[in-house]
């Protein structure tokens, strides 16, 4: 006779005294769901890098056993080191990487990579173009064959056609409202735009204090690091495209000085407009 099969409807009762004998099987805990997932702090970052670098990325990765991000991570840390950039920078700190100020692309396989960078890594990197004035791709790949040749990796690469010394370098300040509504009305009487106002006015500045008016080729152009990060919430940066020349003439004026890009900058304009009649706050409440 067939074995019967149990009804799989049927409810089957333990009988008491058993079922307190027998452990309760344990509760399957479902993996919690985090609110924030940790990888929201990084910062998409690209760069156009050129068959030499990229060719000495990858030896760097098979050499040290990291990622490409732990690659950048070290590389523009390094620089920002060399580039005398603040280990910790401040909350707040700019992160939008300057445009390239001059970058070669004719006849070059430009390879586009892109990592994500914490934000303090991307807050250097920033500064550091800044300070150097050159653009987000050009800086990248700067730290990185720095740090290559730190790390003894086979290769170079050719500076020339990369990276030219750029024709323009971007240069900014924080100015409060007055001085911005003076220069702008220095451009509107002048007739010109507000990058000529910056170059008359620090021209005029740099030689009031005796920088020569033809500065010496490869002059320094790298303005010194402001003595403590800017707090959140002040005005905003304003920023132009110097010629070479001015902005050797005002990195010349600022280590004369001792003072930083932003001080020397603000001076210089508000002395410009003050030649020019332009009524200042003072002269206003007159």
């Amino acid at each position: 006779m067939p074995r019967k099969e149990p009804n799989p409807r049927h409810v089957t009762f333990a009988e008491p005294d058993k079922a307190a004998a027998e452990p309760p099987a344990p509760r399957v805990r479902r993996p919690q769901r985090l609110r924030e997932v940790q990888w929201t702090n990084l910062l998409t970052t690209s760069a156009r890098l050129d068959p030499d670098t990229n060719d000495r990325l990858t030896a760097a990765v098979d050499h040290t056993g990291q990622g490409v991000q732990d690659i950048w991570e070290e590389a523009i840390n390094f620089f920002a080191d060399r580039t005398s950039i603040p280990e910790e920078m401040p909350a707040g700190a700019d992160l939008k990487l300057p445009s390239p100020t001059e970058y070669r692309t004719a006849g070059q396989g430009l390879k586009h990579t892109t990592v994500r960078l914490t934000t303090n890594t991307r807050a250097r990197l920033v500064a550091a173009a800044s300070s150097l004035g050159l653009g987000g791709s050009e800086s990248i790949i700067e730290a990185l064959n720095a740090w290559f040749d730190e790390l003894g990796i086979p290769g170079e690469y050719d500076r020339e056609k990369v990276v030219a010394r750029p024709k323009l370098y971007s240069t900014g300040a924080r100015l409060d409202e007055s001085t911005n509504q003076r220069v702008r009305a220095a451009a509107e009487q002048t007739g010109t735009n507000l990058q000529e106002v910056w170059e008359a006015a620090i021209n005029a500045y740099a030689g009031h204090h005796g920088v020569p008016k033809q500065m010496p080729e490869g002059s320094e152009v790298a303005l010194p690091t402001p003595r403590r990060g800017k707090a959140s919430g002040g005005p905003r940066p304003m920023a132009v495209r110097l010629t070479e020349n001015t902005r050797a003439r005002l990195v010349a004026v600022c280590i004369r000085q001792s003072r930083t890009g932003a001080e020397v900058i603000t001076e210089a304009l508000n002395a410009y407009c003050d030649r020019l009649g332009i009524p200042g706050p003072d002269d206003r409440k007159r």
